[in-house]
């Protein structure tokens, strides 16, 4: 695989599709820094990564709806990873219910986490990124953020966030066109968590109208282990 041997960040990495995805991504050979909102978070990702494959990755606390915390960590992640070859913006926040039922402070941070903490991030990351000659800036959006798609159960404000996130990709992709930088996104819809470390993922054992985060986790490497010419640009999983 492609992605052996180098190294990507991976926001939301503490649990859900995340932590599946650190975790496969581990066994196929790469290199990661795991982010989520403390670093007690990635407790349960990192011991099992550790027990697998020998490996202990870095950890870094990161409140993504939390513009400083950002900073902090793309700070530390620009200054400690200058080797690291892609990130993976995950982590955003789920928010079901109508606008009456939402409060002010969880339609910041949803819309925050999403959009905002993603592009601080990679505010930080894009001049060592640019220098490594072939990179990744991976975005798991959502098929919430695509305006011809129904949506998914989520609140106006997670469909907000969401295309918020389809925009920072549609727009990154086309300012870093040209450079070796591959601003790449899978667009999932509903789909249940499913854990590499239960029997449960290789059975595959999820309603029928839904997908696992199995599924997903293999249109990313899908997607990262094309060779560095080819850009999936959008994945639509359905």
């Amino acid at each position: 695989m492609r992605i052996s041997d180098r190294k990507y960040a991976i926001t939301g990495a503490g649990r859900g599709l995340g932590a599946a995805l650190a975790i496969v991504m581990a066994d196929a050979g790469a290199k990661l820094v795991l982010l989520a909102r403390t670093e007690e978070a990635l407790g349960g990702t990192l011991s099992a990564i550790h027990k697998r494959t020998g490996e202990r990755p870095n950890a870094i606390a990161c409140d993504l709806a939390d513009a400083e915390s950002c900073t902090k960590a793309g700070h530390r992640l620009a200054t400690e990873h200058p080797d690291l070859d892609g990130v993976i913006h995950n982590g955003a926040m789920w928010l079901p219910g109508t606008m009456n039922d939402l409060t002010d402070v969880e339609i910041q941070n949803c819309v925050g986490s999403a959009a905002v903490g993603a592009l601080i991030l990679t505010r930080h990351l894009l001049p060592k990124l640019t220098q490594r000659g072939e990179a990744d800036i991976h975005t798991v959006v959502s098929t919430s953020g695509l305006q011809t798609r129904r949506p998914g159960g989520g609140s106006v404000a997670f469909q907000a966030a969401k295309s918020a996130q389809a925009g920072f990709v549609n727009g990154l992709a086309m300012e870093l066109s040209g450079t070796g930088v591959r601003v790449t996104a899978v667009y999932p819809g509903n789909f249940d968590d499913v854990s590499p470390l239960d029997d449960s993922w290789l059975v595959g054992d999820v309603p029928e109208h839904l997908l696992s985060n199995r599924e997903v986790v293999d249109a990313i490497l899908f997607i990262l282990n094309q060779p560095p010419k080819v850009a999936v640009r959008s994945m639509i999983l359905e």
